[in-house]
């Protein structure tokens, strides 16, 4: 069946939706008052108040009047099984840097926080073992905990990374290693 024999206001109105005027309709997805919330053309309608939208093919096929047996059926599944695929992966990726930030966020606060005791420290014990130990691991790590906030964040922040790393090169060095 063709889109082109749809009117939007037919569809909307078999979908449950109330029309109020020429272009304008009751939403049947919010929640609370939502008069009028709904403007629709002849192609599409978007709800400004939870930004629901949807056009006349997918209305049609919401309401059973389209029917899918078109050939590029099989393309369009493989197409958005492909997407959600790479969607996990990209989700995998977000979760690990997640956890690597944290990491890395939790060790500088660790050292940053022993090492300002020991400077206060210092002062009073100069032959404190302790104290020199923990400035000495802090100012060690430094350096590449910083490169690797830098590397993880995309962005050079601190003297430490040559240069901005990517996104794209952050990911493919997680599917090489931690994939």
């Amino acid at each position: 069946m063709n889109t082109q024999s749809f009117s939007m206001l037919g569809l909307l109105e078999k979908a449950g939706f109330v029309v109020r005027g020429v272009n304008r309709a009751d939403c049947i997805h919010c929640q609370g008052h939502s008069r009028g919330t709904v403007a629709f053309t002849n192609e599409v309608a978007f709800c400004h108040r939870c930004k629901w939208r949807a056009n006349v093919v997918t209305l049609a096929r919401e309401a059973g009047l389209l029917h899918c047996d078109s050939p590029s059926t099989p393309a369009i599944r493989a197409t958005v099984r492909r997407r959600q695929r790479l969607e996990l992966k990209v989700q995998r990726f977000e979760a690990w840097r997640d956890r690597q930030i944290r990491s890395v966020s939790d060790r500088y606060r660790c050292l940053s926080r022993a090492a300002s005791r020991a400077v206060q420290v210092l002062p009073r014990f100069p032959e404190c073992e302790t104290a020199w130990d923990a400035l000495a691991h802090f100012y060690h790590a430094e350096s590449h905990l910083s490169a690797m906030f830098d590397w993880l964040m995309f962005t050079k922040a601190s003297n430490w990374l040559e240069e901005d790393s990517t996104p794209v090169e952050v990911f493919q060095i997680w599917r090489r290693y931690a994939a």
